[in-house]
């Protein structure tokens, strides 16, 4: 699925890092390499109308290995990943670029036990810069994010609940050709008669096709 954001006038994205990304974000893109030398891009499995969950967290925090050890992704991951039904994807990116390859293993000075045994999905070490693009606050951060790129924060939730936000008709991926969407309107509320007023709005292209 191909997106154009576009405004009547102009338009700019920013991305906060005072605070986490609010719920209907768009979700930055990232490349990155996962510990089995896998390259993965966002947007690419988004584009392919896929489903994704981002587990920020670090190896020494303790409410991130209480989840993990939930394996309520894992089990996301063996239903609905590549192996299963292919419609979502599970990332673990470790957000503290302070820590080593030994913490993930377990047998580091800064960790609360081996986050790769037992983890099918791909582990990204080394992810600051993309755990600073999403304004991340606190670990864990755990986000859905839906083929139209729009994020949210879906936290700490049971496997089935996962599946009711990924399955949900707000996270639908793209059936029509033509289907453009007003996210906001961003231009002048207030106009005065025999005056031009600025008309704007954000826009996303939730069809399948380029819009022009």
């Amino acid at each position: 699925m191909k997106h154009i954001y576009a405004a009547l006038t102009a338009l700019l994205l920013t991305f906060s890092a005072a605070a986490q990304l609010p719920d209907g974000s768009i979700a930055p893109d990232f490349t990155a390499t996962d510990l089995n030398g896998v390259e993965h891009n966002l947007y690419s499995l988004l584009d392919e109308g896929k489903k994704v969950i981002i587990d920020f967290s670090a190896t020494w925090c303790g409410p991130c290995w209480n989840y993990h050890n939930t394996g309520a992704l894992e089990e996301i991951w063996e239903t609905y990943g590549p192996d299963g039904t292919d419609e979502a994807y599970v990332f673990f990116i470790e957000g503290d670029n302070t820590t080593t390859l030994a913490d993930l293993e377990g047998t580091g000075t800064a960790t609360t036990g081996n986050w790769i045994e037992g983890t099918g999905y791909p582990i990204i070490d080394d992810g600051g810069s993309i755990f600073d693009d999403y304004a991340g606050a606190y670990y864990p951060t755990i986000y859905t994010i839906c083929p139209n790129r729009q994020l949210r924060e879906s936290g700490q939730i049971n496997a089935a609940d996962h599946a009711d936000i990924l399955f949900g008709a707000d996270c639908a991926a793209a059936t029509q050709a033509n289907d453009a969407a007003v996210l906001s309107y961003t231009g002048e509320t207030i106009s005065c008669s025999g005056s031009p007023s600025a008309i704007s709005a954000q826009l996303m292209n939730l069809g399948l096709d380029n819009l022009t």
